[in-house]
């Protein structure tokens, strides 16, 4: 079932400005978990933006959970079913307490306490925050910060979350607890995630990635079809994972691996039967 929809969508931020995002048409399936690349520039974080209503197109259209988000009578119910993480928690947290901060979305459409509560202990429970619901909000790390504006935007129990760079600021260990958070969401609670990044470790962990570039969808495709393609990747000025590098040059030179192979142990299974082939008088190449 499609959960998101967009037909020719097009946007820019003036009138005399160049086109941001041009005549995109996708559909992102309920339940999904989609990964959006593209270097700087590249239109990724506008149509973020776009896809929940925060951002209005110029021209074409975006269907969210069947509501048009141009419909202005639309938006709240757009905004109950697709919640947005941003790239800095703090410009998303609204409390000095972590569970009073939580607990901010349901008290403001009137929840009754008793569920307020239930609400805000799943939540943090979800993330891996509980232990901390009595805490300062400001003495908390990157990492932990932006775990309790997911838990802020799971309170609004929406059907879709999109994390729009939103490990960007991180060290790897809060960008690793940040990706395990977005696939817990996406494999246990059904979440459709959709995740703008720049790390590609987090993007082979997707369902499907899209490749933006100009503004346009560039690739679109599975994380293994996506990173098989190397050079294109690189001729939008995009890496792949370290993994798919190594052995995309040792094919290069001459030695005959699969294409799009995206894991570190994949890797070293398929280097081990290399050289157990050679050690046997096999051919190494």
């Amino acid at each position: 079932m499609t959960f998101i929809k967009t037909d020719n969508l097009t946007f820019k931020y003036r009138d005399d400005e160049p086109e941001v995002v041009k005549n995109i048409s996708l559909e992102i399936e309920k339940g999904s978990y989609t990964a959006i690349l593209g270097h700087n520039g590249s239109g990724k974080s506008t149509l973020a933006k776009l896809l929940c209503g925060i951002l209005q197109p110029v021209s074409g259209s975006v269907i969210v959970g069947g509501y048009l988000t141009s419909n202005e009578q639309d938006i709240y119910k757009i905004r109950e079913s697709c919640g947005m993480v941003f790239q800095n928690p703090d410009n998303q947290i609204v409390a000095s307490v972590v569970e009073e901060d939580v607990a901010f979305a349901p008290e403001n459409l009137g929840v009754p306490p008793k569920e307020i509560r239930k609400i805000v202990d799943d939540c943090l429970k979800t993330v891996g925050m509980e232990q901390y619901a009595l805490h300062s909000t400001y003495k908390l790390s990157g990492g932990q910060k932006q775990r309790v504006a997911i838990a802020g935007v799971l309170a609004m129990n929406p059907s879709c979350i999109i994390f729009d760079e939103a490990t960007a600021m991180l060290d790897p260990t809060g960008r690793k607890d940040i990706a395990a958070a977005m696939k817990k969401l996406n494999k246990e609670k059904g979440i459709t995630v959709i995740t703008i990044t720049h790390y590609m470790n987090e993007a082979i962990e997707a369902d499907r990635v899209i490749v933006l570039n100009r503004g346009e969808v560039f690739l679109d495709g599975t994380p293994k079809e996506i990173f098989s393609e190397v050079e294109k990747l690189k001729s939008v000025a995009l890496s792949v994972p370290q993994v798919t590098e190594l052995l995309y040059l040792l094919q290069s030179d001459g030695y005959d691996f699969p294409k799009g192979i995206l894991h570190t142990m994949e890797a070293a299974d398929i280097l081990e039967n290399k050289v157990n082939l050679k050690s046997i008088g096999g051919n190494d190449r």
